[in-house]
């Protein structure tokens, strides 16, 4: 058997599998990331419409430069060693935190007092509720003394004795050039929380200075009350709050944390862009014309990879992070640098340096005719649509999952579920259907199978919003099959059937633009918008709804070109429109939400 495996072939067959396992789970979890860092859907969602943005740009442009000095293999390794270091950098990005004004009041017993303009939600009341009560909690406080009553106060009840010895020579002149008050409020959730319509008192049991020395925070003869700004990241449910009492506050969101945050996924984005572009062509040079139809079989190790190390990092996630209020997400980066360096070893093993450059016409010079095809303009709007619904997927499932998780038990193991889906979409749901697309596409035909994938998409959208318990997904995922993993195939098969003689390379070429450029950015964009002002129930019903509108208006399009061109892929007679796969055996692309390091 061993004598069956063809040597050259194992370094770009190891590389997908290296390639996927780092960058796969990194792709998948990068937008709950930016969540926990504080960034906003909105703001996720204009990311992520800048990323495949930047790709599209970076694919032509350094693969141009590959080829006109045969850097093909240099570029190839170089982008892998960038793309991990930009990526890995993401790790050290300080979260940004939501801070609200408060006030800390004494009078027996010390409060955090929470107020807001608007009532306190049912949602928020809920999530309060939901945490154990014997768990211990903190916030950090930064307050400022107004009086020397003030001073006093913190003298007689807490008994600082900082605090104690300026009591005795402190004036009133003296109370503006003190230091903020900064210290850790511990509260326990066993005490009860006085929670009024409007406001929300926290008991503080002890506090703790910069000193480490902890003071206990019961009050004797003086009464206190001095405004306080109150962050709270370490605690979920109480961050929450504070984000949703203070609507009329912005997330103290650091510059530089977001452009460091931008810069690193845009540069990570360009570099697998590079990568993932010259391995297939490195692949294909390997296999050459006689065996080009095995592209599918080294590609798929990328599909194992990214299911293997999805499904096993979410547990991990999970594991590492009992006890926080935070995910930690520190083992992501380690397997991606891990992966990437094997990936980096196996690559330089590769016998081919460069490749063989063809001149071929402009990109420019042979678009126009694809242009002028009214079969590739509708082609194109399907294929933004389902890039729409696939930007949806793509990069804010996850984000759903985290929104619908109200109980302790299912937060404990969000990322374990979000591991599962990974697992589901990759081996029961894509790899299926990449081998049977084929044999689907031959029995109703490419228009009908396009319109499956839509009609899928609405279905599987309204079935998220109906959802409450988020373990129920995985039932839903097995819809990733119909829906994404049928669409890549046909996209790219269909493609190749209705190019201009003499363009198949610049209408696949075109066909992926669309997709991407615009589809999944504009999916991603829009998206980010809805979850931002209406949540994610009503986001997926409206993309639900959406995804009919647009299955609608496409057929429209293909009865108006019934009437205008009489042949029978127009007239609707799909079945007699043969099936063959295309000549680099592209049907096999989709793997794993390929389509993300593009």
């Amino acid at each position: 058997m061993l004598n069956r495996i063809d040597g050259e072939l194992l370094p770009i067959k190891a590389h997908y599998f290296f390639f996927n396992a780092a960058t796969g789970p990194m792709m998948q979890f990068l937008p709950t990331i930016a969540k926990q860092m504080h960034f906003s859907p909105s703001l996720v969602g204009k990311i992520f419409m800048i990323l495949p943005i930047s790709g599209l740009i970076a694919k032509p442009l350094f693969g141009g430069l590959a080829d006109k000095f045969g850097l093909h293999k240099t570029f190839f390794i170089f982008f892998q060693v960038i793309l991990a270091i930009a990526f890995y950098s993401i790790n050290f990005i300080p979260a940004s935190d939501y801070s609200a004004q408060t006030n800390l009041t004494c009078n027996m017993h010390s409060y955090l007092e929470l107020a807001s303009d608007n009532a306190i939600s049912r949602q928020d009341i809920e999530n309060i509720a939901s945490v154990p009560s014997d768990d211990v909690s903190s916030c950090s406080l930064s307050c400022t003394i107004r009086t020397v009553s003030d001073v006093k106060a913190l003298c007689n009840s807490w008994n600082i004795t900082k605090y104690c010895d300026l009591a005795k020579k402190i004036t009133a002149n003296d109370v503006g050039n003190l230091d903020k008050l900064e210290f850790e409020a511990y509260f326990n959730n066993s005490h009860d929380l006085p929670l009024e319509q409007k406001s929300l008192n926290l008991r503080i049991s002890n506090a703790s200075f910069s000193d480490g020395q902890v003071y206990t925070t019961l009050c004797r003869s003086f009464s206190l009350r001095i405004p306080c700004q109150a962050r709270c990241p370490k605690v979920p449910f109480l961050d929450q709050l504070i984000k949703d009492i203070s609507s009329s506050q912005k997330p103290q969101l650091p510059a530089e944390s977001f452009r460091w945050f931008l810069s690193a996924s845009i540069i990570s984005w360009i570099g697998m862009a590079v990568v993932v572009s010259i391995a297939d062509a490195i692949c294909f040079d390997l296999l050459g014309y006689e065996r080009n139809k095995d592209y599918g079989k080294q590609k798929m190790w990328g599909s194992i990879g990214t299911g293997i190390f999805g499904l096993s990092i979410g547990y991990l996630i999970d594991v590492f992070s009992q006890g926080d209020g935070l995910k930690n997400y520190a083992i992501i980066f380690y397997v991606l640098l891990l992966a990437m360096f094997l990936d980096v070893v196996v690559s330089s093993t590769l016998k081919k340096s460069n490749l063989k450059v063809h001149n071929e016409p402009s990109i420019f010079y042979e678009l126009w005719p694809i242009l002028r095809e009214s079969r590739v303009l509708v082609f194109a709007w399907w294929c933004i649509g389902a890039g729409m619904c696939t930007g949806v997927v793509w990069n804010f499932l996850f984000w759903y999952t985290e929104e619908i998780s109200l109980s302790p038990s299912d937060k404990a193991w969000l990322k374990t579920l979000q591991g599962l889906l990974t697992g589901i979409q990759c081996f029961l749901g894509e790899m299926p259907f990449n081998f049977i697309c084929g044999d689907i596409l031959r029995k109703i035909g490419h228009i009908n199978v396009m319109s499956l994938v839509l009609l899928v998409y609405a279905i599987r959208f309204m079935a998220y919003s109906m959802i409450t318990n988020p373990w129920l997904i995985i039932v839903v995922e097995i819809l990733h099959g119909p829906s994404m993993g049928l669409c890549w195939p046909t996209m790219v098969s269909y493609g190749d059937k209705v190019a201009p003689s003499g363009t198949k390379a610049t209408t696949q070429g075109f066909i992926g633009a669309v997709f991407e450029g615009i589809g999944v950015s504009l999916g991603s964009l829009i998206c980010g918008y809805l979850i931002d002002v209406h949540k994610g129930v009503t986001t997926f019903r409206i993309f639900s709804a959406g995804a009919l509108v647009w299955l609608s208006l496409f057929w429209i399009l293909q009865l108006i070109l019934q009437r205008v061109k009489a042949y029978p892929l127009q007239q609707g007679h799909t079945h007699l429109m043969s099936y063959a796969p295309p000549d680099d055996d592209s049907i096999h692309m989709t793997m794993c939400q390929e389509m993300q390091t593009y």
